[in-house]
């Protein structure tokens, strides 16, 4: 496996040792990097574009091409798209001999801002070629971006979704040659809306690994940090949810433990005054209220009745608190006192909830635990007379778990502030038998401002293998885990065996030398117990970031707020997942990777992907458990070697357990010594012959046994034959510049 850094002239020479430089994370040698973009496998090569390219035969060593379009006018910039292989020609711009990759993407005028769809195809798939034509796809909008393009087997025609993104839209196109499309249909205003859509993707799942039972999934990434996806079905030219997606989206079925209030039957049985609830609950917006979203079902508590001036009190029957938590859906003014939902018990405000001055609905939960027994009601009070003086308020839920998000209800594949704009891998080989994607590791709230040297850059997550499961409390789930092909980059690993945990414990048997390292946790959760406990990772002094699960509010939590050595504004956050039901056991599957932390809990069924920027000192890892101990079941870790052969400082490096000859280093830069490893009984003679990476003889030497070999050779990718008299190895080398 290998990667070359910088072994072609249109590449600048990079060691990739920079602070915060992925190990094992893909990133550009240098520059910007942003969504995902044309990612295929095709003649056994993964491809992955943003636009400039790189490939990667394992989709964990990569090569950087550097930039791959050209002979453009120079009027636009390139946005975001998809690379298709146009294997039947259907485009015409295929040969005989060759077959032609067309690459589908947004033209960004740089004086209108009017966003177009172009294409540009290569048949040496490095250099891709202005199509003359451009836009095949024309348009006057400055909203109307991300194509991603796939052959569609059912009507055997190229499909296209694109999004429009204030609209909240994804459109769906259709062609025979990639270069007329016709508009077929759209999906809209399902899900979360606060933000804006873009970069969609559609692709199939077998439900529960059947695959007479395949399901579409539509995805986007909802600006700046969330990726949030549909299940259903599509038929060639229209994606619609099915029915148990549109129960979870738009009427909460699975939804918590009991449904005290969703208003859809009148206020059947609360007590209105004043004159700001009417005399039924709102079918959405009122008036020339700006348009409401994310409230479940047709109607719900909304003061906006007769405008911000309407004043009034909305007051529950009498009920009995069993339940550890109540959570609501809520927005509206947030004027403490004056627009809120309150908690009366005793006849006080035992809790009490504002929204967030805008029209969108999100979660909030209080933790009512204390009061369990009591007899309560609820208010739902707006004595507001100014602007944004309305409160709403939706599917009240009494529960055992916190639902506190804090965000819009929608099915979110990823909980923590770092995936966004995931693309799937296109299988032109017709070889894969699994969904890959990976997003793009960052966030619009601080993307341009990150303490990164080698340019405005971070790089892309992990590469995850999806499957699709049922769920029985929000009828979908979609899962993701780490492809296989990462294990690769295992060293020795450390287990610890099974133990108590009480307060804070380091974990002394695993001590990294840089946060490039992989782990997998298990621990037992006794219900009822109140337990917090979790991992304080990269820790130095007080800084760390904290992985945990709280066994009351059963919810799974990520807190970065003290966790980098930089200040970047708009940066510091705790994520929180819900966990229902509760489980008898939490597996976090950790990967650390300089300047980022991807946790897959309970084999992918929640992940958190966030960026942290520690301290390159700051290695210490411990384990926690607050208010009980906890019992750690299992735990067993790797630090993960560097795919780009860079080593920790000063370390040396783990020789492997095999009776091959190796070569060490590998990467080796020019100037240095390539050692020839020998672990067979007696020292065998070796022939040393090095070829470049089009077959050319660069360099031999017969008879080598132990003694070095200076490397002159330029930076490159080269493949090395040792021979012997019993056997021939052939090893890939990589040469990097002084």
């Amino acid at each position: 496996m290998f990667f070359v850094s910088v072994g072609f002239s249109t590449l600048p020479a990079q060691d990739y040792t920079q602070k915060y430089r992925p190990q094992f994370h893909f990133s550009p040698a240098s520059g910007w990097i942003g969504d995902p973009t044309g990612a295929i496998r095709f003649q056994d090569t993964y491809r992955l574009f943003w636009w400039g390219q790189a490939t990667s035969e394992d989709l964990v060593f990569w090569e950087d091409k550097g930039w791959a379009m050209t002979g453009d006018n120079g009027t636009f910039d390139y946005y975001t798209g998809s690379v298709v292989v146009d294997v039947n020609n259907r485009s015409g711009f295929g040969t005989a001999m060759d077959t032609a990759m067309v690459a589908i993407y947004t033209m960004n005028n740089r004086i209108t801002g009017f966003q177009s769809q172009g294409i540009s195809t290569s048949l040496d798939y490095e250099q891709f070629q202005y199509y003359s034509g451009n836009p095949v796809i024309p348009s006057n909008s400055t909203d109307f971006r991300d194509p991603q393009v796939f052959w569609d087997v059912q009507t055997e025609r190229w499909i296209m979704v694109i999004t429009r993104p204030l609209d909240r839209a994804i459109e769906v196109y259709a062609s025979d040659d990639l270069i007329s499309w016709t508009y077929l249909s759209k999906f809209e205003r399902e899900g979360a809306q606060k933000e804006v859509w873009e970069v969609p993707d559609l692709f199939q799942l077998p439900l529960d690994g059947d695959p007479s039972n395949m399901k579409w999934v539509m995805t986007c990434g909802m600006g700046p940090n969330r990726t949030q996806y549909w299940v259903g079905d599509f038929d060639g030219t229209t994606f619609t949810m099915d029915e148990v997606a549109d129960g979870y989206i738009n009427h909460g079925e699975g939804i918590g433990e009991v449904l005290f209030e969703d208003f859809e039957n009148g206020y059947n049985g609360w007590t209105a005054t004043g004159n700001a609830f009417g005399a039924n609950p709102a079918p959405g917006a009122l008036g020339n209220q700006g348009r409401v979203l994310g409230f479940l079902g047709d109607f719900l508590a909304n003061t906006y009745q007769n405008g911000d001036f309407a004043t009034g009190m909305l007051t529950s029957p009498d009920f009995q608190i069993n339940h550890s938590f109540i959570n609501f859906l809520i927005s509206g003014g947030n004027f403490a006192g004056n627009t809120e939902i309150r908690l009366i018990v005793d006849g006080q405000t035992a809790r009490a909830a504002q929204g967030n001055n805008s029209e969108i609905l999100f979660w909030e939960s209080w933790d009512v635990s204390e009061f369990l027994g009591a007899t309560a009601k609820l208010q739902i009070v707006d004595n507001a007379i100014w602007g944004w003086g309305h409160i709403l308020v939706d599917n009240i839920y009494f529960s055992n778990t916190s639902m506190g998000t804090k965000v819009e209800h929608a099915y979110w594949a990823d909980w923590a502030p770092d995936f966004y704009a995931a693309k799937s891998f296109k299988d032109y080989d017709n070889a894969e038998d699994r969904v890959v994607w990976l997003g793009w590791m960052n966030n619009w709230r601080y993307a341009n401002n990150i303490p990164t040297t080698w340019g405005a850059s971070t790089g892309h997550s992990v590469p995850r293998s999806l499957s699709l499961v049922s769920s029985s409390t929000q009828g979908y789930k979609l899962v993701q885990q780490p492809i296989e092909e990462l294990k690769k980059l295992r060293e020795d690993s450390v287990v610890v065996g099974s133990g108590i945990i009480e307060n804070t414990l380091p974990l002394n048997q695993f001590e990294p030398s840089r946060n490039t390292y992989e782990m997998i946790v298990t621990f037992d959760v006794q219900a009822g117990s109140g337990q917090d406990f979790g991992l304080n990772l990269c820790v130095k002094g007080n800084k760390k970031l904290v992985l945990g699960y709280n066994e009351k509010t059963s919810e799974l939590y990520l807190n970065r707020v003290n966790a980098s050595d930089v200040f970047i504004a708009n940066f510091n956050s705790e994520s929180r997942a819900p966990v229902i039901p509760k489980v008898p056991q939490i597996t976090f599957h950790i990967f650390i990777d300089q300047l980022s932390a991807e946790v897959f809990v309970n084999d992918g069924e929640y992940v958190f992907t966030s960026l942290i920027f520690p301290a390159e000192d700051a290695l210490g890892i411990e384990l926690f458990s607050k208010n009980a101990p906890v019992s750690m079941s299992s735990l067993r870790a790797w630090q993960l070697a560097s795919i780009w052969g860079v080593l920790p400082t000063g370390s040396t490096p783990v020789r492997p357990a095999s009776n091959d000859a190796v070569l060490f280093p590998n990467p080796v830069r020019q100037g240095e010594t390539l050692w020839l490893e020998q672990f067979s009984e007696g020292g065998v003679a070796w022939d040393f012959i090095i070829f470049t990476a089009d077959g050319k003889l660069a360099f031999r030497q017969n008879n080598v046994n132990s003694n070095g070999i200076p490397i002159d050779l330029p930076p490159g990718f080269y493949l090395v034959a040792l021979r012997s008299e019993k056997e021939t190895i052939v090893v890939k080398l990589t040469v990097l510049d002084r």
